[in-house]
């Protein structure tokens, strides 16, 4: 039964709202710019480990060890300061993206009043 409604309805081809269109436009490229910037984000992080760990693998003696406890701090504030960063960038991006969809929303609603009158 519910076959029989896909094919029926794909018997009688109709295009979808063109609003419709757009937000899902919108939305993958939005998705991609998120995913794009995570696996920057991703990447910047994972090098700021794997440094640490090269940079405590050299580790030799007790003078190494005071340099390299000293920089931990100076390590701590670049995370923060990156993680501060990106949270401001996405908050950015979601902010950019609702706006986009608000505008398609009020144009769109705008429309479907001046054909309804």
């Amino acid at each position: 039964m519910v076959i029989d409604l896909f094919s029926k309805a794909l018997e009688t081809p109709q295009s979808l709202p063109e609003p419709l269109v757009k937000a899902n436009k919108m939305m993958v490229e939005n998705i991609e710019k998120m995913m794009v910037f995570h696996m920057n984000s991703l990447k910047a992080y994972m090098d700021i480990g794997i440094n640490q760990m090269r940079a405590a693998a050299e580790i030799n003696d007790v003078k190494s060890w005071q340099d390299f406890y000293r920089r931990q701090g100076e390590i701590a504030q670049t995370v923060q300061q990156k993680m501060l960063n990106d949270a401001r960038l996405m908050s950015d991006l979601a902010a950019r993206f609702k706006t986009e969809m608000d505008g398609l929303t009020k144009t769109s609603l705008e429309d479907a009043l001046l054909k309804a009158a």
